[in-house]
């Protein structure tokens, strides 16, 4: 009976051994099916959606793995690099690579003999791979007195071209160019953006800020006496009293910012140069690579460390109008400006809070107004934003975002058409 029972217990043992030892070779088996799918990454193998009862687990989707292997995959590339067993590739720094950039570009765009030319070239390499320097749109260029396409045209390609993800859509349409967005279709009517209901009413329209922006800042010595007498009427009462409402629904229909409730939807919150700013979520990316950019700067120029330092204030999202207008909305107001203001500063740095002591406040010097550091102007060119330096009605603290006017310098350079 006991050689029985001990009998039984062996054979026990070895069908649990054998058991177990089948279970480790089935897990084997299946690990290495699970590594080779992972490595031969199918274009048709389908992402597991984000369910509740996958987001639950713990367990790691095909994403994830995808994700993990390449890490691993880099991570040993640059151990490898690191000991000397793969030969590390020669960096080219980085202004000798945008300069490069900058001339190559510039070298093509020389070659093109009209305005369709320099739209497909710009739009076939605007990307994010290969992102043309928006300093390179706004450098100084003179326009050459030549046969352009209608100026319409030329501004709605901007905006085409500015923000490519929108699919607008530009033609002429019963004698007027027009740009569709989203099945709504907006048409230029002599400095107006109209519904295309709305063109044969443009007299009834203020004309909108839409110009060529080559950077250049503003200079009073250029400025002839008619230019004169029309700055003089800024904000003035009677100025105030015949300006006529500006029709804004093409850019709020763009920045997707109709009212006060649809455009907080889209503000998000972020910490710029060390202070909270509230921004649209479409710029977002562009103030985290200009903040990364200027602190990257601060690390060895000294005046851009200290002008950091400085900053009292960042304005961003403020739900209001232009002072010395008659109510038209501040890019604030979308969320696509902003506002640095730094400590004790005792220069001019808003022309409207200028004229209401100095009459004659269009004519003071550019180097007398508050300045940011050059180097930070150029970065915030860089992501297709505009500097209030550059205005007659200046703004010094002021960057809001405006692609389109940087591209709309280069269309404007030449048409043969």
């Amino acid at each position: 009976m006991f050689s029985i029972s001990r009998s039984f217990i062996v054979l026990t043992i070895i069908h649990n051994i054998m058991e177990k030892s089948i279970k480790i070779f089935l897990y084997i088996c299946l690990s290495f099916f699970v590594i080779s799918c992972v490595s031969n990454k199918d274009k048709h193998v389908e992402k597991i959606p984000d369910t509740e009862e996958n987001t639950e687990e713990k367990h790691l989707d095909r994403k994830e793995i995808f994700q993990l292997v390449e890490q691993i995959i880099t991570e040993v590339a640059e151990d490898a690099a690191q000991e000397g067993l793969t030969p590390k590739k020669e960096s080219v720094p980085e202004e000798k690579q945008k300069t490069e950039t900058v001339n190559a570009i510039t070298k093509s765009l020389k070659k093109m003999k009209n305005t369709q030319q320099i739209a497909d070239f710009i739009e076939k390499n605007y990307s994010e791979k290969f992102e043309i320097p928006y300093e390179t749109f706004s450098a100084s260029l003179d326009l050459p007195d030549s046969n352009l396409l209608p100026f319409g045209a030329l501004v709605f390609e901007s905006y085409r071209l500015a923000y490519p993800y929108k699919n607008m859509k530009v033609y002429e349409k019963d004698g007027d160019w027009c740009i569709e967005l989203e099945d709504m279709i907006f048409a230029w009517a002599d400095g107006r953006i109209l519904p295309f209901k709305k063109r044969v009413e443009a007299s009834q329209y203020g004309k909108q800020m839409i110009y060529p922006n080559f950077g250049k800042p503003r200079n009073p010595k250029e400025y002839t006496p008619e230019d004169l007498i029309e700055l003089r009427k800024k904000g003035t009462k009677d100025y105030l009293a015949e300006e006529k409402p500006v029709d804004l629904s093409f850019t709020q229909f763009l920045f997707q910012t109709n009212d006060r409730i649809e455009t907080e939807r889209n503000i998000r919150s972020m910490t710029f140069l060390g202070h909270r700013l509230n921004i649209h979520k479409m710029v977002l990316p562009f103030f985290e690579k200009i903040d990364n950019e200027i602190r990257a700067l601060a690390k060895t120029d000294k005046e851009i460390a200290s002008f950091i330092a400085n900053i009292s204030e960042i304005g961003g999202y403020n739900w209001r109008v232009i002072d010395g207008t008659a109510g038209r909305r501040s890019y604030h107001s979308y969320g696509m400006a902003v506002d640095i203001l730094v400590k004790n500063n005792k220069k001019p740095i808003y022309w409207e809070w200028v004229r209401t002591w100095n009459s004659k406040w269009m004519l003071l010097p550019q180097s007398s107004l508050w300045l940011p550091p050059e180097s930070v102007i150029k970065i915030f060119e860089k992501y297709g934003f505009v500097w209030g330096g550059t205005w007659d009605e200046y703004d010094t603290m002021h960057f809001e975002y405006r692609p389109e006017l940087a591209i709309l310098a280069y269309l404007s350079i030449v048409d043969e058409e």
